[in-house]
């Protein structure tokens, strides 16, 4: 008995066709192979597990929840820098004379904050929320001198009256202390003299109480901005958002010129990195499923359907 045995190539059949491989692709991340579907993430063909890694990123970075997510991150970030700064600056205000410095790190703070919140799904929105985030914090640190200032000068105490009789101190207390003498009128009622008395006591012991206020106020670099924090409640109110804005800017002034300039570059750089580091790195485009074979990639192994 003889086997015939049918061998392919040359003496094949012309009329057999050879068999057709099915088609597959591979997974752009993991390099799973893929027979069924696939998905699109950024014309990258994926699987179905690294999509929902993608799905994860987007939905936690997009939209209002991520958002608002944001903004709560953010938020915290600022308070803590402007806390922790802003008690070093109240014990000693002349620290502020590298304020750019620290906004640098607190920019970084909030913009890892910010990444977090979102997945590290940057955007304009993110950026500007960054930024804002930043110099939120130092406003809220720069004011942590002026309040001081604003308490000492709220809390000094009646100096004693007894006073050096030199110079222009002894002028001033000279001038008071005649224009607060009270001698009595010819067949005044004493009551009216011990009135008098006690009235002209009262005025000299403000005018001291105002001479030391002053002496605080033109004592500290804060004392201009914190004569601003006085009044009623409605130029309290003014005054303080106006400290509130350009307080990081002009503070370090007091300190000298090139402390307020190089705290003003630093201040720029530190806004600068909060901004680059919530910036959009990757938009995630994601599409699909799509049949392998067909779709807009064409399959690594076999022919499209």
């Amino acid at each position: 008995m003889t086997y015939a045995t049918r061998v392919r190539g040359d003496d094949a059949s012309p009329d057999e066709k050879p068999a057709k491989i099915p088609p597959a692709i591979s997974c752009s991340d993991c390099k799973a192979v893929l027979r069924t579907t696939y998905f699109v993430m950024n014309e990258r063909p994926v699987c179905p597990k690294c999509r929902g890694e993608y799905k994860a990123k987007v939905d936690r970075g997009t939209g209002n929840a991520a958002m608002m997510r944001a903004v709560g991150y953010g938020l915290a970030a600022s308070l803590a820098g402007a806390v922790l700064f802003g008690a070093f600056l109240y014990v000693a205000p002349a620290i502020r004379i590298i304020g750019g410095l620290v906004g640098i790190g607190i920019g970084m703070l909030v913009a890892k904050a910010i990444g977090r919140a979102t997945a590290e799904y940057g955007g304009r929105r993110y950026q500007i929320l960054a930024v804002s985030c930043t110099y939120l914090a130092i406003s809220l640190a720069a004011m942590a001198p002026v309040i001081r200032t604003v308490y000492k000068i709220n809390h000094v105490k009646v100096p004693p009256k007894s006073e050096s009789r030199t110079g222009p101190a002894g002028e001033q207390a000279d001038l008071r202390e005649e224009l607060n003498t009270v001698t009595p009128e010819e067949n005044e009622d004493p009551a009216v003299t011990a009135q008098r008395e006690k009235e002209a006591a009262r005025a000299d012991s403000l005018q001291r109480l105002e001479a030391a206020r002053a002496a605080v106020r033109n004592g500290s670099p804060d004392g201009s901005f914190a004569s601003r924090l006085n009044g009623n409640v409605s130029s309290v109110i003014v005054a303080a958002i106006g400290l509130f804005i350009v307080l990081p800017i002009i503070s370090s002034f007091g300190y000298g010129m090139y402390a307020g300039l190089l705290t003003i570059v630093a201040l720029i750089y530190g806004m600068k990195r909060a901004w680059e580091m919530t910036g959009l790195v990757t938009d995630y485009e994601l599409s699909g499923p799509f049949k392998v074979g067909t779709g807009p990639i064409d399959p690594t192994v076999g022919d499209r359907l």
